[in-house]
């Protein structure tokens, strides 16, 4: 990615123009007195790239200033962008650009809104609409859109951090960008690419699809187990009332049901289980012919012993058959006599012969006691005593229960959840092909390599940092913070001395632009607004005496920004820098890449006026 600021404009209310130009590939440098604008050229830069509040002084500067502007040139592009200047604290909504960076001499008009500019200048940013913030926190939302001003976070250093001891980029006292750094982080420095993203976001929308159907396969599953156990209760209960028959298939027991519902719904009477019934009046009817056939034997017995007492009662009949000769006869003896005897004989002949139907009747009797035998046992295996309802109202409402459930769970066809496998099987499958490049191992070679850069800047101003000469570059990716480490040792030092914290900000911020340039990230404007580096040692007077080493160390981080751009320019890239100072110019002789833009002193301040600031 290629950027630099031009120049700043104002359009002052008195219908002038001032220009602050600046150079590419230098160490812009603003010195001068304090209270003479050199800061507010930071809030106005960050004013004109959609700041959603401001920090430019009313007093002197605002009150003085109808529009601001940037000219950059960004991708072999020019562009002039203005904002007009807010009113109070207040930002106004009105823009002005030029995609050839035509300068009005007098005061713009708007004619772009600032979602427009704002889209335009992302897209030339590599920052694709598509891509989310992947994870929310309290202010921002997940899955909102990473802003352009996200990756300004990079582009500068504040007064206010400079010498800070715990906090390294600005804005980290506003929540939005608090929570905004580390979700943009990965991307802005290269361990993360967009693409990537989008293919972990794509990947995490199949994986929330595929739980979505896993799920409606696992419910539809359990609402299968639930009605197939709701239903072996019902059946249960209704063959206990013997509303079904005892031997209802659990695979027709829906059917038997549906039609037990609509038999019992039309008439209010209530049925004996059919093969209750059966069983019982089959053994009814064999226990009655068994009684039957004990009752005929038994009437058979008794038939055949009254023939025997019959015959014993007629034995004097055969004494006068032997006797004949001797027995005193009248006329009719001989016919009383044989009529006699031959019934006798008869009665002999029934009771001393064995008929079929002894026999007959015995075994039918077995065989029929066997059969009730049975015929019982299959009685045992059904209910001992059958259920019975206390009321009609009972018996409907387990009947109403049993509808509700059929309905509830036997939906139409067109309702059932479809069979989801298929689905299934093919997000399964886009998964597994969707390669995501995972970032952990990125994390850790870039922190190596961050390091590497940094430790070389500490060999550069080792001199400056006393007793840290020798330590070693420990950048806490968790944090965003840069410590130093003791060598051969795993704990980090609190360095203490703001101007520790000065250098190791330096260091830090330097060496993230190194690595995004040697990774060819696009996010990430290659330049970078420091303000007042120096404070540590002079405070806002460069005119007070300060020890020689203080000065050694002015001159040592003046020379570190100067190789900086040195080091860029030897990878072949463009890298701005534009630093706000009250140091003398003495300080810079002989570094080809520091480049003094104004001395604000004397009258000339960013609003040339008498009572400029």
């Amino acid at each position: 990615m290629k950027f630099y600021i031009e120049s700043l404009q104002l359009w002052l209310k008195t219908g002038k123009r001032r220009s602050v130009s600046f150079l590419p590939n230098k160490v812009n440098v603003i010195t001068g007195d304090s209270h003479t604008g050199k800061t507010a050229i930071l809030d106005i830069v960050d004013y004109c790239m959609f700041a959603s509040k401001h920090r430019i002084s009313e007093s002197i500067i605002n009150e003085n200033v109808g529009w601001y502007g940037l000219r950059i040139h960004l991708n072999e592009k020019i562009y002039m962008l203005a904002r007009r200047a807010p009113v109070g604290t207040t930002p106004s909504p009105d823009y002005y650009f030029s995609s050839t960076g035509e300068v009005p001499d007098t005061a713009p008009s708007p004619n772009i809104s600032e979602s427009v500019l704002k889209k335009l200048l992302s897209a030339d940013f590599g920052i694709d609409q598509d891509v989310r913030i992947p994870f929310g926190g309290r202010t921002l939302q997940a899955n909102s859109r990473v802003s352009l001003r996200y990756f300004l976070l990079f582009n500068t250093i504040s007064q206010d951090i400079i010498t800070h001891s715990d906090q390294f980029f600005d804005k980290q006292n506003q929540a939005r960008y608090q929570e905004a750094l580390p979700r943009i982080f990965d991307i802005a420095v290269g361990i993360d690419t967009v693409e990537n993203i989008l293919k972990r976001e794509k990947r995490a929308e199949l994986e929330r699809s595929l739980a979505r159907q896993q799920k409606l396969s696992a419910k539809t599953e359990e609402m299968r187990e639930q009605f197939n156990a709701q239903l072996a209760e019902t059946v249960a209960r209704a063959k206990g009332y013997g509303l079904v028959a005892e031997d209802t298939d659990a695979d027709a027991s829906v059917t038997v049901l549906t039609r037990m519902v609509t038999e019992r719904e039309s008439g209010p009477d209530l049925h004996v289980s059919a093969k209750y019934e059966e069983i019982s009046s089959e053994i009814y009817r064999v226990s009655r012919k068994i009684r039957g056939l004990r009752r005929f034997v038994s009437e058979y017995g008794n038939h055949k012993a009254t023939l025997k007492e019959t015959a014993d009662s007629l034995q004097p009949v055969e004494h006068l058959m032997r006797n004949f000769e001797e027995t005193v006869r009248t006329s009719v003896f001989d016919d009383i006599l044989r009529n006699l005897s031959k019934g006798l004989q008869e009665i002999k002949d029934a009771t001393a012969r064995k008929t079929p139907l002894d026999g007959n009747i015995a075994e039918i009797i077995k065989e029929l006691e066997s059969q009730r035998g049975k015929l019982e046992k299959d009685l045992q295996a059904l209910p001992a005593e059958m259920e019975s309802f206390e009321s009609d109202k009972d018996k409907y409402i387990f009947i109403g229960e049993t509808k509700a459930k059929l309905e509830l769970y036997s939906e139409p066809e067109s309702d059932k959840a479809p069979d989801n496998s298929e689905l299934i099987a093919s997000l399964e499958a886009q998964i597994e092909d969707l390669a995501v490049s995972p970032v952990e191992d990125r994390k850790e070679l870039f922190t190596r390599a961050l390091d590497e850069a940094i430790q070389d800047y500490i060999s550069l101003t080792k001199a400056a940092l006393g007793n840290y000469g020798d330590y070693r570059s420990a950048f806490n990716y968790s944090e965003k913070k840069l410590h130093l480490r003791k060598p051969k040792t795993t704990s980090t030092e609190n360095v203490g001395s703001s101007s520790n914290h000065m250098f190791l900000h330096l260091f830090l911020f330097l060496g993230l632009h190194e690595l995004i340039m040697r990774n060819d990230r696009i996010h990430v404007a290659p330049f970078l607004i420091i303000d007042q580096f120096s404070r540590p040692y002079w405070g806002e007077d460069d005119e007070k005496d300060v020890d020689q080493s203080d000065v050694g160390k002015v001159k040592l981080a003046l020379e570190l920004l100067d190789q900086f751009i040195t080091t860029a320019n030897g990878m072949g890239k463009e890298f701005q820098m534009i630093v706000f100072e009250h140091i003398n110019p003495r300080y810079w002789e002989g570094l080809k890449n520091v480049h003094l833009v104004e001395i604000f002193r004397d009258g000339n301040a960013l609003i040339p006026v008498a009572s400029g600031g």
